[in-house]
């Protein structure tokens, strides 16, 4: 599955490609973008990026497609269909 995460501050987009939930995907691009990639698999990392940074994940009521985001990042995710 392709998932696209956009910074919606710089318009920046980071695609992945696998089989991980938006919020998932949303926890990589922070890795990522603190220059961290060693901790892209430990599992107590993401768990407190996910309690620090609060990441949502709803399903819009117009399109019916799902988003997740993080406001403290200004990150976006949603699925490429």
């Amino acid at each position: 599955m392709k998932t696209i995460v956009k910074n919606l501050i710089t318009k920046e987009e980071t695609i992945f490609v696998n089989d991980l939930s938006l919020t998932e995907n949303i926890v990589n691009t922070i890795i990522c973008n603190s220059n961290r990639t060693g901790d892209l698999l430990n599992p107590k990392h993401r768990e407190e990026i996910k309690q620090k940074y609060s990441i949502v994940e709803r399903k819009s009521t117009i399109t019916g497609r799902r988003f997740a985001y993080c406001q403290v990042k200004d990150l976006h995710a949603k699925y490429d269909i």
